[in-house]
């Protein structure tokens, strides 16, 4: 096709930048796209301007993309706009598409059987389940095997070394040797799970140079999208691919990167020069999502972000309404404000949360009063959740005292000094004379008085249990009889607690509450979106792509998003996460077009909303005083940072730490860029900024 009928055809509504992009067809060129700058639409073009332009072969061309629903829009899009034809002889894979066909080509070539692919989790589960119950001598929760298999795909797509592997920060128990027990399980089967199969490919790539050499030879040109969300394997199979003829084409915003806990890598947009020579580093900042007011609050909120590529949103949609703040008092208090709008729904509404849980108590609220709602995919770990069935355990042991099993489930977690064997004794006592195992403890000869006491008082506070309101219930457990302190001295969070007391707000005793849990996974696992409901529940994950006339923000509070404030943060993954919820908190503000609502907590404290008031007018300071009503303990802020000394992390030969590369030894100076050798390489610092930032210390 002539440039000229293109241009008048396909190039005469993009911008200067979409334009450039799409023209940019050799060499390797990064395009950073922010929220609604019409990323697709640039890719699909370009497609169109490489084949009826430039003239290369369509069947030269790779396309890569983050899922298979990605793949099949953008064919189909692709399609309107040139023809099925030439839409046919594209190819748009997935990595894991890609990484199969390097493998079967292996297979082919060499006379190996692969491994079989195992395609569906419920094959992994019983296995992973198996081997935490032989590693932690424990049944694990729902919710724990899913943690589990998050962090395997975490350790594989991350490429660790087996030394990185026994290093590596984590909450899960013993998670080297259940990650070693899982590949030697896999491996005597002779099966593959996708993260392996990427794995394997790449060993094939650097390990078969005739396999490398035939997909050099087949493709010439490489474009890859939402490359943000592309782990460290896969951009390492791309840079293989791409390594001979140089021709890529990566698509991405570092701002937008939100899943580091499967190994995402927005380093690489980072280091894209470095890894492609010669590389053009391109822009698209107009938006043509959102109004004024939202993209001025979400530029202010990311120029914040560290690790980031300068870029400012420009907004092409005009004046619109201003943010819209609801003042509420507490957590709960955000409930009347969803439910009232849920009730009078005139416009498409998503109401946005970082964990399922927070879609609970609105969804029990609008089933029991016939409101309509659609959800997007709301998991239920949450009912087989660590806590939720601790909290199941103590209310059926003080409705059955008697009940030993329940009780040597739970008894430990009172804060009371009970051993195993007095425990069992107790269990034996209550047995045979049919009382409650708390008042047979009482009978045991070798418990002080101290404890004594302690535990009667135990004993007593189960008795009032049952007939206590559900909500008051769940807050008497957590503070008068000693849970939420084991809760504290284990290190886990208490927003589950208060979930179930938002839940037991509407149920008259604990017994009830446990019923209304039961009906409630079985309403979520059941339930159907309405056709055309406008009012919408969504993680910001499952929202990522998608954009609504108006966004709510709920609980964007401090241990939930962030999981930290900054300041809590003490080690490297902490701060990457940290970062990372930050990013989380951006891509929920440019999901609306019309309207953002957030909440303003007074009982709880938001970081990321007191950053965004602080920058509208009229902003309010929050109040030192500790206002009326009940307030969830935030995360305990430690002690102020010690300051940083410049000269002690620019002594050549200093050994230093940094919060996000981690441990590396000072290499040169020059002024106050200082070059560090870290494990992944030497980076070049500005000294002065990273010791005001605490960002690198001496060790």
């Amino acid at each position: 096709m002539d440039k000229a009928i293109f241009e008048t055809a396909h190039l005469a509504a993009l911008n200067d930048q979409q334009r450039a992009a799409v023209e940019a067809v050799n060499g390797p060129v990064l395009l950073l796209a922010v929220p609604g700058s019409g990323k697709t639409t640039v890719l699909i073009t370009r497609l169109g301007y490489m084949t009826e332009v430039c003239g290369i072969a369509p069947e030269a061309i790779l396309t890569m993309t983050y899922t298979v629903a990605a793949t099949q829009e953008m064919r189909t899009r692709f399609a309107a706009r040139f023809g099925g034809e030439l839409a046919a002889r594209l190819e748009f894979r997935t990595i894991n598409g890609v990484a199969a066909r390097i493998i079967a080509l292996y297979s082919r070539m060499y006379g190996r059987t692969p491994p079989e692919l195992i395609r569906n989790e419920s094959e992994t589960t019983p296995l992973l389940m198996r081997l935490w119950q032989d590693t932690n001598h424990e049944y694990p929760a729902e919710s724990t095997v899913k943690d589990l298999r998050t962090a395997i795909t975490y350790i594989k797509n991350m490429c660790l070394t087996d030394a990185e592997l026994d290093e590596l920060e984590t909450d899960i128990e013993n998670l080297p040797d259940l990650y070693r027990g899982y590949q030697k399980a896999l491996k005597a089967a002779h099966k593959m799970d996708y993260d392996d199969q990427l794995c394997f490919a790449l060993q094939i790539l650097r390990g078969a140079p005739a396999v490398a050499a035939a997909f050099r030879k087949r493709y010439k040109y490489f474009c890859i999208d939402e490359s943000q969300d592309t782990s460290k394997v896969q951009h390492e199979i791309i840079r293989v691919l791409a390594q001979e003829s140089g021709n890529i084409f990566m698509v991405g915003d570092e701002d937008q990167s939100i899943y580091g806990f499967r190994a995402a890598y927005p380093q690489a947009l980072m280091d894209f020069e470095k890894t492609y020579p010669g590389a053009q580093i391109l822009l698209m900042e107009q938006n043509y999502r959102s109004t004024e007011p939202i993209l001025e609050a979400a530029n202010r909120f990311v120029a914040r972000n560290r690790y980031r590529r300068p870029k400012t949103i420009a907004p092409t949609q005009g004046p619109g309404a201003p943010l819209q703040i609801v003042t509420v008092p507490r957590r709960a208090d955000q409930l009347p404000f969803l439910f009232e709008t849920a009730q009078h729904c005139d416009t498409g509404t998503a109401v946005l949360f970082r964990n399922h849980e927070s879609a609970l108590p609105i969804i029990d609220l609008c089933e029991r009063r016939g409101i309509p709602y659609a959800c997007k995919a709301v998991d239920q770990t949450f009912f087989t959740n660590k806590i939720v069935r601790d909290v199941t355990d103590i209310f059926t042991l003080a409705a059955h005292p008697a009940d030993g099993e329940t009780f040597l489930r739970c008894y430990y977690k009172f804060g009371v000094p009970v051993t195993r064997a007095q425990a069992l004794f107790a269990c034996n006592q209550a047995r045979q004379y049919g009382q409650g195992c708390w008042t047979a403890l009482l009978n045991e000869d070798s418990i002080r008085p101290r404890t004594r006491a302690a535990m009667a008082d135990v004993a007593d506070g189960l008795a009032r249990l049952p007939k206590m309101a559900a909500d008051d219930a769940v807050r008497f457990l957590a503070d008068q009889l000693g849970y939420g302190k084991y809760l504290d001295k284990s290190g886990m969070d208490r927003t589950k607690l208060a979930v179930l007391e938002m839940l037991g707000a509407q149920e008259p005793t604990p017994r009830h509450l446990l019923r209304r849990l039961e009906k409630l996974r079985s309403i979520i696992q059941n339930h159907e979106n309405p056709p055309g409901c406008r009012f919408l529940l969504s993680t910001i994950h499952s929202a990522k792509g998608l954009e609504y006339d108006r966004v709510i923000l709920l609980d964007v509070l401090d241990g939930i998003l962030p999981a930290k404030p900054e300041l809590c943060c003490r080690t490297p993954g902490e701060t990457q996460q940290y970062e990372e919820d930050r990013r989380l908190f951006y891509v929920a503000m440019t999901r609306a077009r019309q309207q953002l609502v957030l909440f303003d907590c007074a009982a709880e404290r938001s970081t990321f909303v007191d950053e965004v008031l602080s920058g509208l007018p009229g902003h309010r300071k929050r109040h030192d005083a500790e206002p009326a009503g009940r307030r969830t303990p935030p995360p305990a802020a430690r002690a102020p940072l010690p300051p940083v000394d410049v000269d002690s992390i620019t002594a050549v030969g200093a050994h230093v730490r940094h919060a996000v590369f981690g441990p590396g030894t000072v290499e040169s100076v020059a002024g106050r860029r200082v070059t560090v050798r870290f494990t992944a390489g030497p980076r070049t610092l500005d000294a002065q900024v990273v010791a005001e930032r605490h960002l690198m210390w001496a060790e």
